[in-house]
Formats: structure tokens, sequence, C-alpha cells
């Protein structure tokens, strides 16, 4: 049987789908039933193809709720988006009025493609945040964005010291308690989450930061699970 790219596959059988890339890492896109969210998948020629309705990514309502909660007003400056996967927290930046947003992933081809194109995105992927240089952000960070993965997020703002933060930069990180509990399973109930919050504003004050305000998630993440979100701003000696 022969198969193909799917995104060509979409392209030939929902030509009104304006970016193919972003429907299939979105999650909209259904291979015979199953979701298929890797635009470089290859599938079976003549396959059934399904596009659910555009939701909006996750991540972008997180972060719209948090600018708001904490009244963080992006507008003009210079933006670090830590864990930028499909770029949800990105979009959200740039709708703000961000100049530009420096979009940083360890993985690799999942920043939606309205976001690849867009000269106002440095597409940092396949790059941890240990690893961020001067030479790849090599303009004053006012701005930082977190939602990491498989990495607490007290461990990933430890890691921004190589990063040229301006004085009075912001943090908006979302806690994720089974990470920052180092648990195999995502805990729901309250004491876990406020445990794991207190871990998170522990080592992001230990790693340079003033903890303003926090609160809940809006959305969930993964399978459900309950997220939290920290406003922070770095303290200058």
């Amino acid at each position: 049987m022969k198969h193909v790219l799917l995104t060509d596959e979409l392209a030939r059988v929902r030509p009104e789908i304006q970016d193919a890339d972003a429907a299939i890492v979105a999650g909209r896109v259904v291979v015979d039933g199953v979701v298929v969210s890797n635009p470089r998948s290859r599938v079976p020629a003549g396959c059934s193809i399904v596009v659910r309705p555009e939701a909006g990514l996750r991540g972008s309502v997180k972060l719209r709720a948090a600018l708001d909660r904490f009244a963080v007003d992006v507008t003009g400056r210079m933006a670090l988006d830590v864990g930028a996967a499909a770029g949800g927290f990105t979009a959200v930046l740039l709708e703000r009025g961000a100049a530009r947003v420096y979009a940083v992933d360890a993985g690799h081809g999942q920043l939606i493609g309205s976001l690849r194109q867009d000269v106002r995105v440095v597409n940092l992927e396949a790059t941890n945040v240990g690893e961020l240089t001067r030479e790849l952000v090599p303009e004053v960070i006012d701005v930082v964005a977190a939602d990491v993965s498989y990495l607490a997020l007290s461990e990933a703002v430890g890691q921004l010291g190589s990063v040229d933060l301006a004085r009075d930069a912001d943090l908006i990180g979302l806690v994720k308690p089974m990470f920052e509990l180092k648990l195999g399973a995502a805990p729901a109930d309250r004491p876990a989450l406020d445990r794991a919050l207190e871990a998170a504003v522990t080592g992001v004050e230990a790693a340079g930061w003033d903890v303003i305000a926090t609160m809940d998630s809006p959305v969930r993440g993964a399978g459900g699970a309950p997220e939290l979100l920290l406003h922070a701003r770095r303290l200058v000696l």
C-alpha cells in the first residue's frame, strides 16, 4: 500500500485548511480513527481523514488568564518562551504585543507553521533550556513564559543564568505538580497541589526571582491534571 506525507494528503482532501501543520500539531486531525499529531507522519493514500473544529491551543488559554490576572503588560517587550512546543504561549505573547519571542523547546518540529513563518519569532527548537547562551538569545529578555515537561519549573528557571535578563523582567511559570514533586502520576488533591506550588515558589526564589502572585490554571493539563501559575519578578541586588 502506498504511503504519503500526512500534510500532503490533508492538503489534497481538505484544501480549505489554511495551516495543515497547525491543525495536525493541535491534535485536530484524525486518521482512520486515530489522532495523528506529527506533521511528518506518513499515512496510507486514500485513508479516512477527519479534521476536528479548532478549539485553540490550551497553553494560550492559560497564559491569557495569567497575564490578565497578574496584570503583566508585554507590549513592545522581548520575550522568551521556555517549552514552546506548538506555540500556545508564543502566540499569546505576540497577540499581546511582544516585540520578539524566542521560542525554545527540546523537541523538534512542534511549533505551528504560522509561528515558524512569523518574523517576530526566533525558533530555537531542539534546544534545552540549559543550553541557552547569549549567542542564541542576543537580546535582553523582559518577559519569560515557561511551560516545561519532565522538568520542574524551579529547575528550568534555575538554568536561565546565561540569558541576559532585564532588571525588571517578569516571569509567568506554569507549575505541573507531578514534575515539581517528582511523582509517577499527576496528583489532584489540594494538599499535593499546595506542596507543589510551595516547591516551585521556593525554587524560583532561590534562582533570584521574587514570586508576587499565584493562581490555579483555568485549564487542566494532559489527562485532566490540575496545574497552577505563578508570577515572579527578577530580583536585582
